[in-house]
């Protein structure tokens, strides 16, 4: 791990505690090579949501940029290998993996592992060293809410992690060993693109409401995810395949803001019965758009100064709900009925790390580096007063304040925390 003292520097005494407690009370201990080598936890005890777990979707890669930024580069190149290894043949990636023994019986397979396809998603992954031994696995693709959200999760962020891993390392063996995995991934992301150019498979990031069928920040995810890899095969010097993906990007940009531009707003997504939903106020989408780069000079100039000035986006202190207005859905919108008990049917509208970092790459589009402080400082305060541990999501209440939910020492906002302050310290120093 590289040398860390720059922190020290941090002018904000508050700042400057909440990112030593994201890295040494989070995201140190969360990194328990348990399973093989790479192997990290998505919560600070290395067990919460399974100590043999992975989950190749955005909690870790939120957590990989970070490890990277922290000098942990064998740790991410080992998690990339093992993902590597779930990988179907048609190129998708699972968002989770788990201990293919555990789900032998199909009585644990019911509930939320119900999109388990035993046993032919079951793969080995045979580690290097003598440390860990070979182990079967299973990875999941389908998820247990109805109408699949989080099906594209762990594809995209897929490539999204082979591009940070280049650009910390620059090395370009292992990126040409890896592309064409990579790629495989990306094309399995076309099979879902539809007839007016937008990639379905209903929420990215947010399963309940499952965001049903063309989310607002699928699009955005993809669109970053289409433009890296076409940036990496210039690196490789492979102009052709560039420019493929480079047009997939372009192409998924015009649709987006010819179907998504509202009333000077984006759609938070389009229902495939409904149409565009803008009935929740400003969402994440919008930040996404900006922050992305999907969003056009003339929309950004009417966008942006209202987008900052929603301070329900802020509620209770806690940055950044996924809507300002939550309490607005419709019964269309929930997800179907499953027969054993789930959390609530909006669970995931809240303010969630997530959500905050695309409002952060929004501000650093915008260079708006006060709004970045101030929220830092925000999030820093809300883990010092629970002994530097963050917990999953912040849900809105009355008297504008937020309830924590799910568990604590959650590594997401520690994640993000520790990436924007080191990947941007000169704000802070």
């Amino acid at each position: 791990m590289k040398d860390l003292s720059v922190l020290e520097k941090i002018k904000d005494p508050d700042i400057r505690a909440g990112v030593l407690a994201a890295i040494e009370k989070n995201l140190i201990p969360a990194c328990h090579e348990r399973a093989y080598p790479g192997h990290f936890g998505i919560c600070a005890d290395g067990k919460g949501f399974g100590e043999y777990s992975t989950w190749p979707g955005l909690d870790s890669w939120q957590i990989a940029g970070a490890y990277l930024l922290m000098g942990m580069e064998q740790i991410v190149l080992g998690y990339f290998d093992f993902v590597e290894a779930s990988q179907r043949e048609d190129g998708n990636i699972p968002f989770a993996v788990w201990r293919a023994e555990d789900f032998a019986d199909p009585k644990n397979r019911q509930t939320h592992a119900r999109g388990l396809r035993y046993p032919d998603d079951v793969f080995e992954f045979i580690p290097k060293g003598k440390k860990h031994k070979p182990e079967k696995w299973i990875g999941l693709f389908t998820h247990w809410v109805v109408e699949n959200p989080l099906c594209l999760l762990g594809t995209i962020c897929y490539p999204l992690t082979a591009y940070e891993i280049y650009q910390t390392t620059r090395d370009k063996h292992w990126l040409a060993k890896k592309l064409p995995s990579v790629e495989r991934a990306c094309r399995y992301i076309l099979t879902k693109k539809s007839p007016a150019g937008l990639i379905g498979g209903a929420g990215f990031y947010i399963e309940l409401p499952p965001r049903a069928e063309w989310d607002g920040i699928t699009q955005c995810y993809c669109y970053k995810a289409f433009n890296e890899i076409a940036e990496l095969y210039r690196v490789l010097e492979d102009d052709a395949k560039a420019e493929v993906w480079q047009a997939e990007a372009d192409a998924l940009g015009r649709a987006f803001r010819r179907s998504y531009w509202k009333d000077g707003r984006f759609a938070e997504y389009i229902h495939p019965e409904h149409g565009p939903v803008t009935f929740h106020g400003y969402t994440d989408t919008d930040f996404a758009a900006i922050g992305y780069g999907l969003a056009d000079a003339g929309q950004i100039n009417q966008l942006w100064n209202t987008l900052k000035a929603q301070k329900n986006f802020w509620w209770g202190g806690m940055p950044t709900q996924a809507v300002t207005m939550p309490f607005l859905y419709r019964e269309w919108e929930l997800g179907r009925p499953v027969d054993f008990s789930v959390n609530g049917p909006i669970y995931d509208i809240a303010a969630i790390g997530r959500v905050w970092f695309v409002e952060l790459n929004a501000c650093l589009k915008m260079r708006d580096y006060d709004r970045i402080r101030e929220s830092v400082k925000l999030v820093c305060q809300m883990g010092l007063a629970h002994d530097g541990y963050w917990y999953e999501r912040y849900h809105m209440v009355q008297s504008n304040k937020v309830v924590p939910a799910g568990p604590v020492g959650y590594c997401e906002y520690a994640a993000i925390l520790t990436r924007i302050v080191l990947g941007n310290i000169e704000l802070f120093i």
